[in-house]
């Protein structure tokens, strides 16, 4: 367990461990400088400050929005959405006023900033980007033309992350017949597609649907992408989970684990990816009952989501909320308040109040004070918690657990 929770620093050349140079970028480690050099050719192309440099020589509008660009894909891969918000930004400003409205370049432009705000957790810019790709695709391309299908693909991807899977899956399914028309069953984006369809199926409860949608994008990517690529530890991470809830844990954990040293090789240590397969990892040792190492993981998605994302992300509260769980297990529930709380502040002011992961977190807030024998603190609680699940509309099995911690801490007050 120490292993998975140690940063191997492996170099970027030769892939030996334990390597001390690292370059300017803070990407990638080399084990020495000849190392370094052999691999200058391939790592400037994504070397950010390499890119940099390049921005600042760059000389006419083209030339200048395609070196924003550049930089951007690689502030994406690297999980630096912010900087990628910003080179895209100014990529397509750029573009507008020197290609005077290059309607291909702006389409790109406008889908990749569709994704950087997905993974911001910034749903609602990202379908506004998203839509207005799929209009400039289908007046340009053609309704079923492949950057239609990926257009409506990265919408379906978005709508899957607000929940809303049916709307979702329709989006996908238009996507898939698109893009298995223009670029044949077995390309990439196919595989992004499917992948998306078994998270839908998988959320929807369909469970050997998602199971075979995952299964076979994970064959679709091994052949496309190779064994050690981003888009395989995606899939790996997905039946993982599918396999988790089927209680195969020994099955899930090996595919976490297989995931993780991929995202590490490829992204290194401090991506949201890598964050992330920590928290799943962290799932299955808990259902394990290995406490304990869960809590490392968690702490070490923590520390990386924190960097990366910044303080005040819901992917931040999400951690610090399941740290809670752990805490509550084992009984320390003065520990599990204080995370539920810190998650709550989060949630907060990352969603605005009365948002639905808050009102959850007032019940865990309310049963950790009903532990802890605070039953006024724990009915006040619960009582905001009910309040703005009826305020929005939502009755849930947590809306209904509430409802019964606050008739027994009534009870006992």
């Amino acid at each position: 367990m120490a292993d998975l929770l140690k940063n191997p620093k492996l170099c970027a050349a030769c892939n030996e461990p334990g390597c001390d140079l690292r370059c300017a970028c803070k990407l990638v480690f080399y084990c020495g400088a000849e190392c370094q050099r052999k691999h200058w050719p391939a790592h400037k192309k994504v070397c950010t400050v390499a890119l940099a440099k390049k921005i600042k020589s760059a000389n006419d509008g083209a030339e200048a929005a395609n070196a924003r660009a550049a930089a951007g894909d690689q502030f994406q891969r690297q999980g630096r959405y912010r900087d990628a918000e910003r080179c895209y930004l100014e990529a397509r400003r750029i573009a507008v006023q020197a290609h005077h409205g290059n309607e291909y370049f702006v389409l790109e432009m406008s889908r990749l900033l569709g994704h950087v705000y997905r993974e911001m957790g910034r749903y609602e810019e990202a379908l506004t980007e998203l839509h207005e790709s799929l209009r400039i695709a289908r007046s340009s391309e053609g309704e079923r033309s492949r950057v239609a299908g990926r257009a409506l693909s990265a919408i379906g991807g978005t709508l899957l992350s607000m929940n809303k899977y049916e709307e979702a899956l329709a989006r996908l399914k238009e996507a898939h017949s698109i893009l298995k028309e223009t670029v044949g069953p077995e390309h990439s984006d196919v595989g992004t597609v499917l992948t998306n369809q078994g998270s839908c199926y998988h959320f929807m409860r369909q469970l050997n649907e998602a199971r075979a949608a995952y299964g076979e994008a994970l064959r679709i990517n091994r052949m496309v992408h190779g064994d050690d690529s981003v888009q395989v530890a995606i899939s790996l991470t997905n039946l993982g989970s599918l396999l988790g809830e089927l209680e195969m844990l020994d099955e899930a954990r090996a595919m976490y684990e297989e995931a993780l040293g991929i995202l590490r090789r490829v992204h290194g240590e401090r991506h949201p990816h890598v964050a992330a397969t920590f928290c799943s990892l962290a799932i299955v040792l808990k259902q394990q009952g290995q406490l304990n190492e869960a809590l490392k993981m968690y702490n070490k998605a923590l520390k990386i989501q924190r960097r990366v994302l910044g303080e005040d992300h819901q992917n931040v509260a999400q951690i610090l909320q399941n740290v809670g769980f752990v805490r509550e297990e084992q009984g320390k529930h003065d520990e599990a308040l204080e995370q539920y709380e810190e998650a709550f502040a989060v949630y907060n002011r990352a969603l605005g109040i009365d948002n639905p992961h808050s009102a959850h977190l007032l019940y865990n807030i309310a049963r950790a004070k009903a532990a802890l024998d605070d039953d006024a603190g724990a009915v006040e609680s619960a009582r905001e918690c009910l309040r703005i699940f009826s305020k929005l509309g939502i009755t849930t099995d947590i809306s209904q657990a509430a409802a019964g911690l606050l008739r027994l801490s009534e009870g006992g007050t």
